[in-house]
Order: structure tokens, then sequence, then C-alpha cells
């Protein structure tokens, strides 16, 4: 009877699990307040079963059959991504640069950002972990040069054929320049209209890639990352950010800033 109860508690365990990690990727997409909703008929189902509701229960018990299908239709973006992310290989990032390259990268890209953001000139860069940026990369001009201050200044100078688009950066190398990303349509940043910002957190939804952003209007830098902005961040925070993204620190949501989230739409400082 003791192993059938520890059985128990640790299926529990992962499912609860399972069910954190599938809301925390969904979080700030359509999808999230969806399962929100399906979490709460699955609570009234139980409860009108438990009481003897027939009617109430067959007709949940039809709602659930076919919500599968109706979920992966209407949800085959956020879907896509999950998949993508399930392939990803959290050792990569680490992999591709010791630390004190990682600090060298990090020190380079703040230089060009600070620059352009004191001049107002606009500017998009993903720096590239686990996930590849070949597809977003093929978009753009293939350039395949080590990442230097003046090249990404020279890069988003007004007037330049490429300044329109993201650069792409993978290990200490500018792949690629005058790059296309997805714009996001998440709800979590209904007040962002810029295009810049828009495709910074749209590839950062779509990859774990770090995005910075210069804002062409305002002179101010931001990131986006896990499909989360944060805005006017100085120069130091963005190398310290890069250096630690980039060394495997997740920042993700622990349990119980989640559960805030879920149930009582807490606030996170990046939202």
């Amino acid at each position: 009877m003791g192993i059938v109860w520890w059985k128990a508690i640790i299926e529990i365990l992962i499912l609860w699990y399972l069910f954190y990690k599938v809301m925390l990727f969904l979080e700030g997409t359509r999808a999230f307040y969806v399962i929100r909703g399906i979490v709460v008929l699955a609570l009234v189902f139980l409860l009108s079963n438990l009481v003897g509701l027939t009617t109430l229960t067959w007709l949940l018990g039809k709602v659930f059959a076919i919500s599968i299908l109706v979920f992966v239709i209407l949800f085959q973006p956020e879907l896509r991504q999950g998949l993508a992310r399930l392939g990803q290989n959290p050792l990569l990032g680490r992999l591709m640069l010791d630390r004190k390259s990682i600090e060298r990268l990090a020190r380079d890209v703040t230089i060009a950002v600070s620059y352009l953001a004191e001049k107002k000139i606009g500017a998009l860069i993903a720096i590239e972990r686990s996930i590849g940026l070949r597809g977003y990369a093929d978009t753009g001009i293939k350039l395949d040069a080590i990442v230097s201050p003046e090249l990404i200044e020279t890069i988003f100078h007004p007037g330049t054929p490429l300044h329109d688009g993201g650069v792409v950066i993978k290990g200490n190398r500018v792949i690629a320049a005058g790059c296309l990303f997805p714009l996001t349509d998440s709800e979590r940043h209904p007040d962002v209209r810029g295009t810049r910002h828009r495709a910074g957190i749209g590839i950062s939804e779509e990859t774990d890639a770090i995005c910075i952003i210069v804002s062409e209007e305002m002179g101010t830098i931001s990131w986006a990352v896990d499909g989360r902005l944060t805005r006017g961040v100085s120069p130091e925070e963005l190398y310290r950010f890069i250096v630690d993204r980039m060394l495997g620190e997740s920042g993700k949501l622990k349990l119980w800033d989640w559960f805030k989230v879920v149930f009582f739409r807490g606030k996170r400082k990046t939202a």
C-alpha cells in the first residue's frame, strides 16, 4: 500500500510540474487565458459529477471531447513554438563561447547599442542561444563577420541598405543583417506600437534568443526575452543581462509567482 501511495504522489508531482511548465510557456498569449478557462470548467465538471448534476456533467463531457481539436486548430502558432523549444539543447549556448568570449561579445554589443541610443538611431539585434536563428538569417544578407561596435554601428547607420532590418549574431559573429523577424500578436504588451519592438518580442516568442531594441524616437534601450519586453535599461544592465543569459541563468517565473499570475493576475517587472 505504501508503494502505491508513493507512485500516486510522484504522478501528481510530475503532472503538476508539466502543467506548470505549459502555463509558463503560454503566459501572456491567447492560449494562456483559454487554458485558465478550461481549468475552471474542469473544476465545475468535477463538482457537478460529485453532486450528481447529470445534465451539466454530460454537457461538459461533450465540450471537453471536442476541445482538444479546437485548441489545436486555434492555437497552432503557440503549439509550433512549443515543439521548437522541446528540440532545443540547453547546453549549446554554453558550448559556443567561453566566459571571456561572452564578456567580450556583451561589451562590443553594449558599446554599439549605447552609441546608437545616444544618437537616436534605431536598432534590432538578436543573439542566438540554444535555438538556431538560421531561418531568420536567411531572410537577410549574409555577412559572417566578427562582432565589433564599429560593424554594428555601421549596419544601423541611417541611409545604409541594411539599417531597417534585424541583425543576427551567432557566437562571436554577425551572420546576417537586414533580416525579417516575426511581429508579435501577444496581448501582453498592448501598448507596444513600434515595429522594431513588436519584431523583437516576436522573435523572442519563437526562440530563446536575446533580442535588443533601440528606439529611434526615444533613444532608449530595451531587451526582449521569452516574449517579455523590458524597457529603458542602462548600458550596464544590458551588459550584465547578456553575460548572465549567455552563461545560462534563466530568470524564469518561480512557482509562487506563476500561481499569482494565473489566479491573482500578479504583475512582473518586465511585463
